[in-house]
């Protein structure tokens, strides 16, 4: 019996994943999404209690990944210094991204596109802010001098934006791990060479 829960709450989840996915938020419906899975609607609400709480069941987890990775992100890179950090971008960024789309394409892309009318819909918002936060004070602080200034950081929210656009794009058109893999560690480099190239 408890062999059947799981399955039903399984499909549930995959059915939710594919209705938020296709509408977002807002627009999907329990109705919809309990056709997906085959099960009354009526049964959904024995597992969830509404659809934010079958929302949040998928998107909370990599919300959690997300922030922690750049908790750990800020943290190691002010440990080894930012040459260092260059150096070994790939272990300490390129890495843990593949591992979180990976693992969690779909809910990633829910939950930093689909979220509107959800406590995560300035996630995507938020978590640009804060990388280009970085940027700026980590980046132009530390390199520039009286005899050179970036004359417009703005340039530095574009970065941040085009960083996490690239990302998700990546995990839109999710291959196969290699593939995944590949493209960021591409991505990584160019974001690398280009920030360096200002200076």
């Amino acid at each position: 019996m408890q062999i059947q829960k799981k399955k039903i709450k399984k499909r549930i989840e995959n059915a939710a994943r594919e209705d938020f996915l296709e509408y977002g938020f807002i627009k999907a419906s329990m109705r919809n999404i309990a056709k997906k899975a085959r099960v009354s609607t009526s049964n959904i609400y024995n597992y969830f209690k509404s659809k934010d709480y079958l929302f949040y069941s998928l998107t909370e987890p990599v919300y959690e990944k997300v922030k922690d990775l750049l908790t750990v992100l800020f943290e190691t890179e002010k440990k080894l210094g930012e040459n260092e950090f260059f150096k070994q971008i790939s272990d300490v960024f390129a890495h843990p991204v593949g591992e979180i789309i990976k693992q969690n394409a779909k809910d990633l892309i829910i939950l930093l596109d689909k979220s509107e009318g959800t406590k995560f819909e300035k996630f995507k918002e938020n978590l640009i802010q804060k990388i280009e936060s970085h940027f700026t004070e980590s980046i132009i602080h530390k390199k520039e001098s009286k005899d050179h200034k970036l004359k417009s950081p703005f340039i530095m929210h574009i970065i941040a934006t085009n960083l996490l656009e690239g990302l998700l794009e990546i995990a839109k058109h999710y291959n196969t791990d290699e593939w995944v893999d590949s493209n960021i560690d591409l991505l990584i480099k160019y974001h690398v060479h280009g920030i360096l190239s200002l200076f």
